[in-house]
């Protein structure tokens, strides 16, 4: 699992632990942007499934009750004070899962972040048995894919076969039905998402006892990389007015 640690300097904040999800055919080092608009003194990590892209070691995820295992594995040792989950797309669904896990065993986080994916009830079939070629084609035009990036290139198939793995693990969830979360949780979505049409991402609030709102930016489905900045400042903001909460709380 990378772990991105941004921690430079020592700072008037208690320690703090943001983990991002990535999205289908992604990594955690997409969420790069971000990195430069996050507090110093937080900790960042950012989990990738295995088996993707170079790493043909390890054995791949082949349904999302198998990344949620993963995920879960890997994250629990590193999960000590306060934290929050963020993920985009396909990272999205998963932090819900993995949350709705956590707090379950009482670790669950201050915040959840969800991006760009339709909520469990709203959700149809997705594009998994797309041929490698449209695949690329399709999230190039969304920005996901290099610029450049040929369809008959040995990376270009590579890039494919981890998207139609991560688009399986997508299309194989199925939601259990389950009483909302108690962790505070947002929505974030692009305005012009045709994936996540901001009036199904409002349907996220019957998902939490504690719902923040609906972020909405100009863009489609990856609009959090034109808006790093003010992405990251929403997000922020709303974990320290969480944790400044619960200091009060106490």
């Amino acid at each position: 699992m990378p772990v991105y640690d941004v921690t430079t300097t020592a700072g008037p904040e208690p320690p703090f632990t943001l983990v991002l999800l990535h999205h289908a055919g992604g990594s955690a080092r997409g969420f790069a942007p971000l990195l430069p608009h996050l507090p110093h003194q937080w900790r960042v990590l950012g989990a990738d499934l295995p088996g993707r892209l170079l790493d043909r070691a390890r054995p791949s995820c082949r349904t999302a009750g198998e990344a949620v295992d993963h995920l879960s594995r890997a994250l629990r040792p590193e999960l000590a004070g306060p934290y929050a989950v963020f993920g985009h797309s396909m990272g999205a669904l998963l932090a819900f899962e993995l949350v709705r896990r956590l707090e379950a065993e009482a670790r669950g986080p201050c915040w959840l972040g969800v991006s760009a994916v339709l909520p469990p009830a709203a959700r149809g079939t997705g594009p998994a048995a797309w041929p490698a070629h449209r695949v690329l084609r399709y999230l190039h035009g969304l920005g996901g894919t290099p610029a450049g990036t040929d369809s008959r290139t040995a990376l270009a198939e590579l890039v494919a076969r981890t998207v139609r793995q991560d688009l399986e693990v997508v299309d194989s969830y199925e939601y259990v039905d389950g009483p909302p979360l108690h962790t505070a949780l947002s929505v974030f979505g692009g305005e012009d998402d045709p994936l996540a049409p901001p009036h199904l991402l409002r349907r996220w609030s019957a998902h939490s006892r504690r719902p923040m709102g609906c972020h909405l930016w100009p863009g489609g489905h990856f609009y959090l990389f034109d808006h790093a900045e003010d992405v990251s400042s929403r997000l922020v903001d709303t974990c320290r007015s969480l944790l400044a909460g619960e200091r009060t709380r106490s």
